[in-house]
């Protein structure tokens, strides 16, 4: 897999968006991805791996706001790096 592509998958790539934008609610995030399922399973492994964290809003219907750990701002960090010596 070429380093373009890496830095172009779904996870990635919310890594990045999280980075630049602080946070962002769950439906932005899916404007990333090519599907909702695709979404969560990023979500849930990026959650595992402490490289995010979640925060449920309690209004009607439930917002959810992902913002990265200091973990994922040093590894997004590292990332954006690579991206800007590709492009």
């Amino acid at each position: 897999m070429r380093i373009s592509q890496i830095i172009q998958s779904p996870t990635v790539r919310i890594i990045l968006a999280l980075y630049q934008s602080g946070e962002l609610r769950h439906a932005k995030l899916a404007k990333l991805t090519a599907s909702r399922g695709t979404l969560s399973l990023c979500l849930r492994e990026l959650e595992q791996e402490q490289l995010i964290q979640r925060k449920v809003i309690d209004t009607k219907p439930p917002r959810s706001i992902y913002s990265l750990t200091e973990k994922g701002k040093t590894i997004a960090k590292q990332l954006k790096e690579i991206q800007q010596q590709i492009t």
